[in-house]
């Protein structure tokens, strides 16, 4: 061969060579462009995923806090109506009790022949009038299908159902 086949052959090869390198840098140029679309755009989805995340987060943690709280003022309002059952069992006790030793007053029979001659007037109409003594104190008055409690627990119960209203007051 001789030098133009040398020199011609160089310039292939060198022109092949540039060629290729050409390619290979636009190969390389649009992969990277590529890379860095796809790149961009999972940066893109990993931010939205992340603020779908710490919304959904957020939002379960609000609610976990309502439900908390819901939990805690239910378990208050059910420590308070314990506290108001307790006391007014308490309260109902003591005046029984109280009641009960009106049966030691001396003004006691007194009581009990009033309180019969008022039932005697409320229920002549409905026959005899019979009159029995309460265990508790007091006693209950009948004639025909009529009753009138005039029982000591019967009168602490009415007393404290008048006072029903006062109570309320005092549980705000």
């Amino acid at each position: 061969m001789g030098r133009d086949a040398g020199v011609t052959l160089a310039t292939v090869q060198q022109a092949a060579l540039g060629s290729a390198s050409s390619a290979a840098d636009a190969v390389r140029s649009a992969g990277q462009a590529r890379a860095e679309r796809i790149i961009a755009a999972a940066g893109v989805e990993a931010s939205a995923l992340v603020a779908r995340r710490r919304d959904e987060a957020e939002r379960l943690a609000d609610a976990e806090a309502r439900e908390r709280i819901a939990w805690a003022r239910a378990e208050a309002r059910a420590i308070v109506l314990q506290a108001q059952r307790t006391l007014l069992a308490e309260a109902t006790a003591a005046a029984r009790m109280a009641a009960r030793r009106l049966v030691d007053d001396p003004r006691y029979e007194s009581l009990l022949d009033r309180l019969a001659a008022d039932a005697r007037a409320r229920l002549s109409a409905a026959g005899p009038v019979q009159i029995v003594t309460a265990p508790s104190g007091g006693m209950v008055a009948r004639a025909g299908s009529r009753e009138i409690d005039y029982s000591l627990d019967t009168q602490v119960e009415r007393a404290l159902d008048a006072l029903a209203g006062e109570l309320d007051r005092l549980w705000r």
